[in-house]
């Protein structure tokens, strides 16, 4: 046995759950912004500045 009661192993089984979930947080938002970063660059290639085909579409109140 570990010498732990079983609210100890809950208690900090959560606190590794929540560390888990904070690591691979920071690994996808890396992703994330890397990639839509990429994505951005891509598609300001393709199509140019999209300010350029807005301005006539303003929303009348």
């Amino acid at each position: 046995m570990t010498g732990l009661a079983g609210y100890e192993k809950l208690f900090y089984g959560g606190i590794a759950l929540m560390a888990a979930a904070a690591a691979f947080l920071a690994i996808f938002l890396i992703i994330y912004l890397y990639r839509g970063a990429k994505l951005r660059k891509m598609l300001d290639e393709e199509y140019g500045d999209p300010v350029r085909y807005n301005r006539g579409r303003e929303r009348k109140r």
